[in-house]
């Protein structure tokens, strides 16, 4: 099956495309994690870092869990770069083609989102990382520190790799329903790793995948809009 670029054609076979219904699912799982986030910030986060600090914190096969969506910071752009000339110039492409573009982009858009909200909350993180910074398990600190200027030692919330694993995973299993199992595995590891690994709030984490679901499915109702006016 083959989907056509921006300047192409028309062709009668139709992208895999998500139904109605399976955007209002997406755009309602984000708002859940949000509001999951808000409850998690006073009740859940210092628990379940004090647990992970006791337990799970420093063990290696976790920390290599939880940097499984690092290869996408590096490949999102040129991934959107590439496969986005070659739709420019090419008449169709492979389904898996545009899907890969689509995901590049939303991961591109959701990371550049993410580092200014990281700079609006200012949050602390959970461990002492970057410049000294202050810290719950160091300093005792739990706090917003909004706009604050010392970007990289107040930049926990929201998670960044959370963000782009689900901005990732959204356009996956939002075009292909085959990959919805294996895209929930890679959320459920990544989100694991980050939390038992005290590198993230739970809040963080929630904040992230919100913000993920929703530039992932922007991007492919984006793609569905301009597909079906073009073909209407």
């Amino acid at each position: 099956m083959t989907e056509p670029a921006p300047n192409a054609e028309p062709t009668p076979s139709p992208p895999p495309s998500p139904s109605s219904p399976c955007l209002r699912t997406a755009w309602l799982s984000a708002l859940a994690c949000l509001l999951l986030a808000l409850v998690a910030i006073p009740w859940i986060d210092r628990p379940v870092v004090d647990f992970a600090h006791t337990h799970t914190q420093g063990i290696r096969w976790i920390q290599i869990i939880a940097e499984l969506p690092s290869p996408l910071f590096v490949l999102a752009w040129p991934t959107f770069l590439i496969i986005g000339a070659v739709l420019y110039f090419r008449r169709t492409l492979p389904s898996w083609a545009v899907t890969l573009w689509l995901a590049g982009g939303a991961v591109g858009v959701a990371s550049l989102a993410k580092q200014a909200l990281k700079f609006v909350f200012g949050r602390t993180w959970p461990d002492t990382w970057i410049r000294d910074n202050s810290s719950y398990l160091r300093d005792g600190v739990f706090e917003f520190k909004l706009f604050d200027g010392n970007y990289a030692a107040y930049s926990s919330f929201p998670s960044g790799h959370l963000t782009v694993i689900l901005a990732f995973t959204t356009v996956l299993a939002l075009r292909h329903r085959v990959m919805r199992v294996p895209c929930a595995i890679a959320i459920a590891l990544t989100a694991f790793g980050q939390i038992a690994c005290a590198y993230h709030w739970t809040s963080d984490a929630l904040a992230g995948a919100a913000l993920g679901i929703v530039v992932g499915s922007l991007f492919v109702a984006a793609w569905q809009s301009w597909w079906a006016n073009r073909h209407a």
